[in-house]
This record gives structure tokens, sequence and C-alpha cells, in this order.
């Protein structure tokens, strides 16, 4: 549709009125409906700059800024207007990301904008589009280009002229949703049919093929001359433009105003009260970043056209030149650059190199090639988001989405000079082997070069040489891309008692070489091992890797071990050594003899302590703060089923002992023990103390032993028993408790520690009661209670109701039956005669009944009867109790017979 009352946001310091240019009826695409072409207006700009940014042309130093070539009548060619093939999606995105390095918290900048287009039909003036979810500014701005023949730059620097979107650093949402002023005259708000971008960018670029077209619009007719204004203010003038093409009458249409003499000498600033400049901007902004807006551009030739096809020509990643090669000379040589839409090629005596936006940004705010970094020395590189170019006298890098950054001195020159510092090809380096590398990684940018004897690098921490022996364990851990970086200080050379050796620090550790072995240590480990002496103290020289297992690292010294919890400090520990190890196999034989043959020793990393580990032919040795202990195989057969060093048991803690039947050794979280000939069996919870007291002959009250001491496996637990003449003695760790002959009469007919008793956990008890007197002990799963009456056991189930009842002490007495599984149509469960009544566990709960209930409940056929479960406990008010069950009620008067009521 028309454009009644276009918006221009480049005129500066011009009161907002009505200029009535002419009324047509013209017939609206797509329906049938006059429109009047109304107003054109200017809107005030509070700027003379239109936001100013580090990606501004004005602000680079050695962009164009000069109007030289600007013609009134032919702003652009029509070829160069409707050429949608300048950009691709991906030149426009990056042509984004160079605008902007950083948007301000809390805005969206146009580089990463995003939005939902939806369908629009084709016509005679666009292909239509296809509507998509969350499409990019830069996705959106190329498929409008393409469906509607308009060059996308024309698009890129509207969107700059009238809003100033693309260098804008927070923008707001009223500027994406009027970003190019389609359908917004000054006059009234915006068209609804025209708010929002994808909206705006499509009706603008499908109206400007509607100006071209010059069925509607003939008040700027190509071929013709015009009286075209100079401001909205009529008293400012007119000046005659013979208008040659139909790009530059649709920019007319779209801004109605000419610049005067004065706009045209501002450049980008502001000329007196009569300026406009929203045409002179646009001209400004193309040719300053895509070059000239007539055919035929600037041709790339000799060095810089090989380098531009190398880069894809015009469909890679520079793009169209933007301007003339420049000669240049300087002190820091002589060569030739040429801008492109995509950023620089430059050639000199150091070769012929491209570089991108972002690198421009940083190389012209230092000087550009006559500033300290002179020309550049190698192409841009990237890896992980990480871009860097190198220069003569230093480096530029950036991390995608973010500004570069320069560091100086970072340069083949540094290189060089270390080189010769270290003496050259007769030096420890010898010779060259490679070029010198740019590297690029978060660790920072950097370069480095191989020689026969080791590397040189160059960072921001300086330029320094690393000998081979030095870079196997830099290598070894991830070279300047691992936890250590770049190198921090020169390479020494160490002369001890401890032994001779070279050591370096990195950014993040150091790397030591000695007899012992080349490894690198973190800052952590570093700042332990500082305290205590370095190489020079009692832990020496590191003997192994720094070796991690989840959050805890550890690391071998000759005389120790450094270990860590990640983000605390390290600890140090002497005496966990290789010779610790060696000692402990040579000494430690009385179980094991001779270990045989060991294999190489492991640092061990985790939560339960760090040490160091050796498997032998017969066995292994550990040593950890808690000593160095050998451990025969039947024991490293339990030690490993029970998660090893990394399980509960932690590490040893004493030597492994054989007494009697039983071979017993201690670890920080329980014992492993085992009948030879017999598997050997990991008991958590149980000391040396306990296993002691268990290899006793005499046990007190329960007599002399009558049998070795038994190493028990089972679902229940594992853990030790022994029988004496009186009764047993059983260790888990649960604990360690005796159990007389009559309990044990119980436990054993419940089917001993296998059962569901489980093992002990309580001392057995002397009981005393006016019911009698007897003894009791608790198990896992119940109790045994031994009296007058008989010895029975009675399940966690029956006891939560007997302890309710009173236990021994209360009405029910002791037990005089054994508890009993029932299973029945009324339900399952267990029950359990007593003294003075009987309890009741099922589904239902877990009750007590007196005797008195119990002779009527019987009478009514017990659980099997109609009555069923009892559903409650038996509860006594006003000299009447009662109980309630499944199918009734049972109740009486105290003295008197129980009657049962059924439901």
């Amino acid at each position: 549709m028309s454009r009644p009352a276009p918006r221009s946001r480049n005129a500066l310091n011009i009161a907002r009125f009505l200029t009535v240019l002419v009324a047509v009826t013209a017939v609206v695409v797509g329906t049938v409906a006059p429109v009047a072409v109304a107003t054109a207006s200017a809107s005030q700009s509070t700027t003379a700059s239109l936001a100013r940014t580090a990606g501004d042309p004005a602000q680079t130093g050695i962009v164009k800024t000069s109007l030289a070539g600007f013609s009134a009548g032919n702003i652009i060619s029509d070829a160069v207007f409707t050429n949608k093939s300048t950009m691709t999606e991906a030149q426009i995105q990056s042509f984004f990301n160079g605008k902007v390095s950083r948007c301000q918290s809390g805005y969206v900048c146009l580089k990463d904008f995003k939005i939902s287009s939806v369908n629009r039909p084709a016509d005679a003036y666009c292909s239509g589009y296809t509507g998509a979810a969350n499409e990019s500014a830069a996705r959106i701005i190329y498929r409008v280009a393409q469906s509607c023949n308009i060059n996308p730059q024309v698009l890129i620097v509207m969107l700059q002229k009238e809003q100033g979107l693309i260098s804008h650093t927070w923008p707001s949402s009223w500027r994406y949703d009027s970003a190019l002023g389609q359908g917004c005259p000054d006059t009234a708000p915006c068209d609804p049919n025209f708010v929002g971008f994808f909206h705006q960018i499509y009706g603008a670029a499908r109206q400007m093929q509607i100006y071209m077209e010059g069925k509607w619009f003939q008040w700027y007719a190509p071929g013709k001359t015009w009286g075209i204004l100079y401001h909205p203010n009529a008293s400012c003038g007119r000046g005659n433009v013979y208008v040659a093409n139909k790009a530059t009458a649709a920019l007319y249409y779209y801004t109605p105003y000419q610049p005067n003499a004065a706009a045209l000498r501002a450049g980008y600033g502001e000329g007196d009260g009569c300026s406009s400049y929203g045409n002179r901007n646009f001209y400004n902004y193309f040719t300053d970043w895509f070059g000239s807006t007539q055919k035929p551009a600037y041709t790339p030739t000799g060095a810089i056209a090989t380098e531009w096809k190398r880069m894809g020509g015009a469909a890679g990643a520079l793009g169209n030149p933007a301007a003339p090669v420049q000669i240049v000379t300087d002190p820091n040589g002589n060569g030739q650059a040429q801008q492109f839409a995509g950023g620089w090629i430059h050639s000199s005596a150091k070769g012929t190199f491209s570089s991108r936006p972002q690198v421009m940004t940083a190389y012209s705010a230092a000087g550009w090639l006559r500033g300290d970094l002179g020309w550049p020395v190698t192409q841009g590189w990237c890896t992980s988001g990480i871009c860097s170019q190198a220069f003569e006298g230093g480096i530029i890098s950036y991390a995608t989405g973010k500004a570069a950054t320069t560091t100086f001195g970072v340069s083949p020159g540094a290189i060089d000079k270390e080189y010769a510092a270290r003496g050259g090809a007769t030096g420890a380096l010898g010779k060259p082997l490679a070029a010198v590398q740019l590297v690029s990684d978060p660790n920072g940018s950097g370069l480095a070069r191989k020689y026969t004897g080791g590397w040189i690098h160059s960072s921001a921490k300086g330029t320094f040489s690393s000998s081979s022996k030095i870079m196997a364990g830099y290598s070894a851990a991830g070279w300047l891309r691992g936890d250590l970086g770049w190198p921090a200080k020169a390479e020494q050379v160490v002369t001890d008692p401890n032994g001779n050796g070279v050591a370096q620090e990195f950014e993040g550790g150091w790397i030591h070489s000695s007899a012992k072995g080349t490894f690198s240590s973190s800052a952590t480990v570093m700042k332990a091992y500082s305290a205590a002496g370095w190489i020079r103290g009692k832990l020496g020289w590191p003997t192994g890797a720094e070796t991690c297992t989840g959050q805890v690292c550890a690391q071998g010294f000759n005389g120790g071990m450094i270990s860590y919890i990640k983000g605390q400090a390290a600890v140090m520990t002497l005496g966990v050594t290789a010779a610790a190890i060696n000692a402990a196999a040579a000494a430690q034989t009385s179980v094991t003899k001779s270990l045989g043959v060991g294999q190489t020793v492991q640092t061990v990393a985790d939560p339960n302590g760090s040490g160091l580990a050796q498997k032998f032919t017969n066995g292994w040795v550990h040593s950890s703060d808690a000593g160095t202990f050998v451990s025969s195989a039947p024991i490293m057969s339990a030690y490993s089923a029970a998660g090893w060093l990394r399980g509960k048991l932690g590490w040893p803690t004493g030597m492994e002992t054989c007494s009697g039947t039983v071979c017993s050794q201690p670890f920080e979280g329980g014992t492993i023990s085992y009948t030879p000939g017999k598997a050997a069996v990991a008991m958590l919870g149980i000391t040396s103390a306990t296993v002691t007291t268990m290899r006793s002959a005499q046990a007190g009250a329960l007599g002399a032993a009558g049998a070795g001491v038994q190493v028990v496996a089972d679902t229940n637990g594992n853990g030790l028993a022994r029988k004496y003449a009186a009764g047993w003695m059983h260790a888990s760790d649960r604990g360690t408790f005796s159990s007389s002959t009559k309990i044990m009469n119980g436990y054993s007919a419940a089917g001993w520690l296998r059962g569901f008793l489980g093992w002990p956990v309580k001392a057995e008890q002397v009981v005393t009661d006016a019911k009698g007197n007897g003894v009791a002990q608790e198990f896992e799963g119940g109790w045994v209670h031994s009296s007058a009456t008989g010895t029975f056991s009675s399940s966690s189930k029956i006891m939560a109701g007997y302890s309710a009842a009173g236990w021994v002490r209360g009405d029910l007495g002791w037990p005089v039956k054994a508890e009993q599984v029932v299973t029945d149509r009324n339900g399952n469960g267990v029950a359990q005669q007593f003294q003075g009544g009987w309890v009741h566990s099922s589904a239902k709960g877990t009750f007590a009944s007196s005797s008195t209930v119990m002779t009527a409940y019987s009478a009514a056929g017990w659980l099997r009867g109609k009555l069923g479960w009892p559903t409650s406990a038996e509860t006594c008010s006003g000299g009447a109790c009662s109980q309630t069950f499944t199918g009734g009620t049972i109740a009486y008067s105290p003295g008197k017979p129980a009657v049962t009521t059924f439901k």
C-alpha cells in the first residue's frame, strides 16, 4: 500500500509541521479503495549523529566520511538498489555483530533480536513470505530482500538512518515496532498493519517496489527535473534536481527532502536551521559501510584480489568492496589496504591478510597500521568461540559477541628476541621446526613456535621458552588450552640435595621435571607444596601426576602426598610414599609371605582420604595417613566387593593377623575377617578391639570358649559369632553382645541371626517381676523372653502390641507359647499367647486382648470366625471395657463374662 506520511528520523532541530504534497487517488494492491497520498514530514532528532558507538563509521578513523560523489539526483543506482545478492544471511548477522560488541543490560540489540514472522501472499511487488517462529533480524532482512528484490544493504542502512538500530546499544521496543517508519506518519499513530519489526521490513521493501513502479507515485518520476525542498519549512527553499533513476525517486518518496550545502559540509554532523539529513545519511552510511552506490563497484586487484577470492569473494565473509584500494606509505612499512562490507584486506611485505570487523574496531582504535601494532602478520583464527589475529606489534583477540582487545608485545618479533637470548639455532632450543602459530583460546590468545629442543610461547603474560622436558608435562596437561594456561615465568634450573631438575611456572600451576619424572601441579597443590618448602623441603620432587576423582585430587611426592577437595585448601601428608610401600611389602609377610611382583604404584584421590596403592601377585599394599599395610588376596577379594578404599570400609588401619581359626584386618569403617580356606567377609562397624574380644578364650559369665570364632556372611548383615560354655557372643555393626543358653534356645528356634530376629542389638537383661522372673534380649527383628513359662521369640510386630500393653510388667505377663503365623480368609497376620491374654497383628493393626476378651473371642471362632481380626485396643471407661473387631464388638464389665455383638 502507499505510505501516506513517511516518517524520516534524520532531520535535526526542526519543528514538526505538516507539508501538503499532492493528493492522488490510488488503487491499493490487493484491494479496490482510494488512498490519499497526503503529507510527509520530518521528526526531530536529539543528537547530531544518531547514537555514536564504536561501530559508527565516523568513529573508526579509517573509514570514508566525505560526501564527495554525492549526487542529489542519483543517490543510488537502480542496479545497486535492487541487487538482492550483496549479502548472505550469515554476512548480515556478522555485520550486526561487528557493530555492537555488547548490549546494555535489560535491552536486546539488533544482533540478538528475534521475532516470529507471518505469511505474506505473493503479488506484483514481492514473491511472498512464509512465516516462521523466532527468526533473527538478519534472517528476516535477508528473506525479505530475496522476496522483494531489494538490496539487503539498503534495508540495513534505512534501519540506521531511521532509528539508529544497527549501532544502538539500548533500543526500546518502540524502535523495533516502527523500525523503518513504514506506515507511521508524524501526524497520526502508526498504522496497526505495519507495527512490528517484520511488518516494517516487509512493508518498506514492498513499498520501495511500488514507488519504483511509477504507477501511483509520479511526482518525483525519473527523467525529469523536480524542485525538491531542503526542509519541511518551505521558507528554506527548494533546489531543482534531475532525478536520474527509479531508486533515487523512491528515496525521495520515502524522505522528501534533499540535503543543503551546510548538511553536506557537516558529514555526519549538524548543518544549519534549514538542513535535513535523511537522504544524506543514507548515502553516508551506505558508502561508508558498503562502498559505492553506483556501478561498477571497486574491483580488487593483485594480492588483495587473491585473498578476497580465498575468502569467498562477494558471497564470502568480506562481501563486496566498499572503497578503492589505498596505497599506504608509513614508517611501519608500505603496502596496500582495501575496505570491504565485512572487513578489510591489508597487503604488505609481511603478507596479505583479511581482518574481520571486530578486529578492525580494535585495530583502528590502536592507530591502524600506523600505530604500534603495525601490519597484520597472520590470518585471523577462531577456536572455541575465541578469535585472534597477530600483528607486528601485538595481537587482537575477541570472544564471540564481545569487543576485541589488543595485547601489545605478543609478536613474532618477541619470539625472535627470546630465541636469540637462548642462543638461537646453536642454543638449547635448536632449529625451528614450524612457523609461528597463532593460538586463539579462552585462556587467552597468543603465539607459539616449536623448535628442536622445545617451544617459545608469547602471550599477555610474556614471552618464555620451555625445554622439551617441560613441554612433555605441558602437553600432557593439555598445553595452553588446559588448566595451566600460558607460561608465566622463565624456566629455571634447580640444583638441590633432593635432586636436580627444571621447573617452570604457568598461569594455573607449575611443571617440574627431575629423575622422578615430569609432572604438572595445579595452583592448589602448589600453595601447599610451597608452604612445605617446595622441592627443597621434605616432600622433594613430584613422583606422579596430579589425579582427581570427583571433587578430590591428589599428587604424590618423594616424601609424601598433597591432596585436596576442590574449593578447599590442599593438605600435606608426609610418609605416604612408594618407599613406605616397599618397606611394608618386605616386612609384613607373616600372612602373605612374599607378595611377588608389583605393578605400578597408583595415586588414589578419594573423599575417604588420598594415598597410594600397589598391586602385587599375592596381594596389595595401601599407604595413607592411617599407615601402610599389606592385604592378602582373600582380604582383597572382600575389600574389592565392598567398594575398595572408596567404599564404607575406607583405608586399612592395621596389619592383617591370624589367630586360631580366623584371620582379620582392620579398616577405617570396619573389619574384614575369614577362616582360611573360606571366603573373607567385610564387616562394617567391627573394630580391631572387637576382634580381639572375640578371640579371647574366656568370656566372663559365658565361661570358656567351646569353638573357634565363626565369620558369618548373611543378608541380615555380616559379623562374628563364637560359642562358649554358657552361651554365645555375637559381634556385628550393631554391637558386640553375649546371649545366655536360655536366650539362645529361643534365638536358635527362630532361625538364629539368619532368621527374622537378625543380630542382637542390646545386652541381655535380667527381669524381676511379680508375674515371674526371667531374662530378655532385644534383636534387630524382635525379642527373646525366657521365664518359668518357657523361652519364646516375639517379632517386632507382636512386640509393638506387647510393649503398648506394658510388656512383661503389664497385664499380659510373660509369653506362654510361640508366635504363630495365621493365614485365613479374614486376613493374614501373626498372633502370640501370653499369661494374661494375646497379641494379634494384621493389616488392621496390632492390639493386645485380655483373657476376658479372649474367652468370648475364642467362643466366637477366634479370628477365623465372624469377628475376624481386632481393629482397636481394648479400652475401659466407667466400669465398662470393650474391644472392636472387623465383624463386631466384645464388651464386659470387670468380674463378669464378656458379651459379643456382631455387626
